[in-house]
C-alpha cells in the first residue's frame, strides 16, 4: 500500500516539475522575442 502511495507522490512531483519547465521555456522564448525586436528595432505590424 505505501509503495503505491509513494509512486503516486513521485508521479505528482514529476508532473509539477514538467509544468514548471514548460512555463520557464515559454518565458525564455518570450524574452528572446522581445530582445530580438529591441536589438534589431523591428516594426511589428499590428
Amino acid at each position: 500500500m505505501s509503495l503505491n502511495r509513494l509512486s503516486r507522490g513521485a508521479a505528482a512531483v514529476r508532473s509539477r516539475w514538467t509544468g514548471l519547465e514548460r512555463d520557464w521555456q515559454s518565458v525564455a522564448v518570450g524574452a528572446a522575442t522581445v530582445a530580438t525586436v529591441a536589438v534589431f528595432e523591428l516594426q511589428i505590424p499590428w
